[in-house]
């Protein structure tokens, strides 16, 4: 029998796909989908960032130890910046690179992450913001803009690592102004939705796309885009628990 492998140890079908995949142009084998998760396991920011790089580099770490899985697993810590807008720390950052694109066609609903709020006194009132702002075909008009959470998830101080999740249906999002930044006020969420171009995390008790004023150190992990309304997503996986437990209560009787 003929051995089709090579020096790598994979077999040939697997070292040609490999192969294909590296001829592929950047991003095309990281088209956004369900089930895509940011765990920063890599050591790096995954793309996350505040600002410019160096407002970045100052605010942002990636932690080696102490994330939901504790010992070895890495996690993202987020310190608040003090701007002119913001009249006081704010705590927003955001992503422009694999979090952008058709979320419609993704069948993406919502995002789950977890969270940890450091700070010993204040609480965060948390929610996920998404811009997909572009000139319509005649040049005469924007299309899509921003949009916030309508609901936000609070947070208290000394939190622990508690699982989150941000419904992105389009009736669970509303227009908020992006006051002075270049970027357009929401018009028109489906369009949005089907083109986001930045996701981004702040804080803030309204929705909102600045954030407002807050101290505390936040970490971030397994931040996850999800198919399932959060109500839904709880409900399925308690059947399966119930139906788990069913089967194994059949095999002993």
């Amino acid at each position: 029998m003929l051995n089709h492998s090579n020096k790598t140890g994979l077999s040939a079908p697997i070292f040609a796909m490999l192969c294909l995949l590296c001829l592929l142009p950047p991003g095309a084998a990281r088209a956004l989908s369900v089930g895509q998760i940011d765990t920063f396991q890599d050591g790096t920011l995954q793309d996350w960032q505040m600002g410019n790089s160096i407002t970045t580099a100052d605010h942002m770490k990636n932690i080696a130890d102490g994330g939901r899985g504790g010992i070895g697993d890495s996690y993202l810590e987020v310190a608040p910046i003090s701007t002119e807008l913001s009249g006081g720390n704010r705590l927003t950052f955001f992503n422009r690179v694999q979090w952008k694109g058709d979320y419609i066609a993704a069948g993406i609903t919502a995002i789950a992450m977890d969270v940890n709020n450091f700070s010993s006194s204040e609480a965060l009132n948390l929610r996920l913001g998404i811009n997909g702002g572009f000139i319509d075909p005649s040049g005469t008009s924007i299309i899509g803009g921003v949009f916030s959470t309508a609901a936000s998830f609070t947070l208290d101080s000394g939190s622990g690592w508690t699982r989150v999740v941000f419904s992105l249906r389009p009736e669970d999002l509303i227009a908020v102004d992006p006051a002075r930044s270049s970027n357009v006020m929401g018009n028109d969420v489906m369009a949005t939705l089907a083109k986001v171009s930045e996701l981004r995390l702040l804080n803030s008790a309204t929705p909102d796309w600045s954030g407002l004023p807050v101290d505390a150190i936040v970490g971030f992990d397994n931040i996850q885009a999800v198919p399932l309304p959060p109500a839904l997503a709880l409900f399925a996986s308690g059947l399966v628990v119930l139906l788990t437990k069913g089967r194994k209560n059949n095999l002993q009787t």
